[in-house]
C-alpha cells in the first residue's frame, strides 16, 4: 500500500537518494523543486529556499500510466471466470456483468481507482462499456483518457467526445475488428479524428479473432449470431486484423492498438509506418490466451509500445509494478530502462499528455511517488524498480 504525502505550501523541495527523471536520466542524491503544482527544477545535492522534505536513500520517479483499464469490470476480480478458451470467457464475462448490482460494479471501480493511486498509476485509458466509470475517474486525483466503448452495428449520430472536466478528457474506444462493423469502425475513428484524440482498439488478440477474420466462420462468428450482430456486409475474409484497419484508414498517429498478440513483422512495420501507439497488456494476455507478444520483434522494428494491466477480470492486480516485474521475468534480454519507458513515457505520449506527465522535466506536472529501493548504483536501481524489489510502503507525491 502507498501513503499520501502532501503540501500545502505553494512551493516545495523534494529529495531523496535518487532521482529518475527519465529511464535515461538518473541524478543521485537530487531533489525536485515544485511551485504551484508543477516542476521547478531538478537538480543534485542540497536546495536553497522553499520547504524541504527529505524522503530517504529510495527514488523519487514519474508517476506510472496505465494506458489500458476496464475498471468498471473490477467487481468480478476472484470471481471463477471460465479457462475453456477466449469465447466462451467473453460469455461467462458478460454474463456476469450484466447479472451484477450496479451499485457493486461501482463500488468495484473506486476501490480500483483506489488500488491504481495506491500503486503509483497517475494517468490511466479507461475503456468503458457501460459509461458507468466516467464521474469516478473525474472525482479521483487520476488524470487521463476516458474512452467510451462501442460494438455491432449501430451507428448513432449522438455519438461524442472530447469533453474535459480536471485532468480527464472523453475519448472513443471501437472494441476490436471482430466485434465491430467496419462503417462503425470508420465513423468512431472520423469522430476522434476531429477532435484530435486517440482512438483505442483492441487487436489480433485471440486465436478467435483470427479464425474469424480469416474466415468469416467458426465459433466466434456463430457467438455474434447468437448475440443478434450480423456481419454479412463486413467484407470477410481479410488477410489479418492490422492489415484490415489499415484498409479502413484506422492506423494513424491518433490510434492506440492494444494487445496484438497475434502480430508479426509485416503488421508492426505497418503500425510503425503509419506513427500508431501501440499498448500491452502480458498478464492479461498470459491468462487469457498463454501467449505473449513478441516484444522483442516490436522493439526490433522501431516500435514503442506502452503498458496496461487490462481488468481485475484477467488479472490479480492493477499494479503496474506488477506488469513490469512480469515483463522483466518474461523478456530477460529486454534493459529494464526499455520497460520503465513502456510504463511511463510511452505511456504518456499514447494518451496525449506527455506534455504534463512521463518525466520529471521541469514544467510537467508536480506529481510523482518515491519507492523505498535500497541500492548502490543506477543499473541496480532500475533493476529494483522493475522487478519490484522493495518491501516497504511507497509513497505518491502531489
Amino acid at each position: 500500500m502507498l501513503t499520501l504525502s502532501k503540501t500545502n505550501k505553494s512551493s516545495a523541495v523534494h529529495r531523496a537518494g535518487w532521482i529518475l527523471v527519465d529511464p535515461w536520466t538518473i541524478i543521485k542524491n537530487g531533489y525536485v523543486r515544485v511551485c504551484n503544482g508543477l516542476i521547478e527544477e531538478v537538480g543534485q545535492g542540497h536546495p536553497g529556499g522553499g520547504q524541504v522534505i527529505d524522503h530517504g536513500p529510495g527514488v523519487i520517479m514519474p508517476c506510472f500510466v496505465n494506458a489500458h483499464t476496464h475498471l468498471e469490470l473490477c467487481a468480478l476480480k476472484g470471481r471463477a471466470l471460465s479457462d475453456k478458451g477466449f469465447r466462451l470467457w467473453v460469455e461467462q464475462l458478460i454474463n456476469l456483468r450484466d447479472a451484477e448490482e450496479m451499485e457493486n460494479l461501482l463500488k468495484g471501480a473506486k476501490q480500483g481507482v483506489k488500488e491504481l493511486i495506491e500503486s503509483g498509476t497517475g494517468v490511466v485509458g479507461e475503456i468503458s462499456t457501460l459509461g458507468i466509470t466516467k464521474d469516478i475517474l473525474i472525482s479521483s486525483s487520476l488524470a487521463g483518457i476516458w474512452f467510451k466503448e462501442y460494438l455491432g452495428n449501430n451507428f448513432s449520430a449522438e455519438i461524442r467526445c472530447n469533453e474535459k472536466k480536471r485532468r480527464i478528457v472523453t475519448s472513443l474506444a471501437a472494441h476490436a475488428p471482430h466485434t465491430t462493423a467496419p462503417e462503425l469502425l470508420m465513423n468512431l475513428k472520423n469522430v476522434a479524428k476531429k477532435n484530435n484524440l486517440p482512438l483505442s482498439i483492441h487487436v489480433a488478440e485471440s486465436e478467435d479473432e483470427i479464425r474469424f477474420l480469416s474466415t468469416g466462420k467458426g465459433e466466434w462468428a456463430d457467438f455474434l449470431s447468437e448475440r443478434g450482430i450480423g456481419f454479412s456486409g463486413w467484407g470477410l475474409p481479410v488477410e489479418s486484423s492490422v492489415k484490415y484497419l489499415n484498409r479502413l484508414g484506422l492506423l494513424d498517429k491518433k490510434t492506440l492498438t492494444v494487445h496484438l498478440i497475434h502480430a508479426d513483422k509485416d503488421d508492426f512495420e505497418i503500425l510503425l509506418r503509419n506513427n500508431v501507439f501501440v499498448c500491452l497488456c502480458f498478464r492479461s494476455n498470459h491468462y487469457l490466451h498463454q501467449r505473449l507478444p513478441d516484444l522483442t520483434g516490436m522493439l526490433d522494428v522501431g516500435l514503442k509500445p506502452c503498458l496496461g494491466t487490462d481488468s481485475l477480470a484477467c488479472v490479480d492486480s492493477l499494479s503496474m509494478f506488477d506488469e513490469t516485474a512480469f515483463i522483466s521475468n518474461a523478456f530477460p534480454l529486454i534493459p529494464p530502462s526499455e520497460i520503465l519507458a513502456m510504463a511511463t513515457i510511452n505511456g504518456a505520449n499514447a494518451l496525449n499528455v506527455e506534455d504534463r506527465f512521463g518525466t520529471l522535466d521541469p514544467g510537467k506536472n508536480g506529481q510523482f511517488f518515491y519507492v523505498p529501493v535500497n541500492v548502490s548504483g543506477r543499473k541496480n536501481l532500475l533493476e529494483a524498480i522493475v522487478n519490484k524489489e522493495f518491501t516497504s510502503d511507497c509513497k505518491v507525491i502531489t
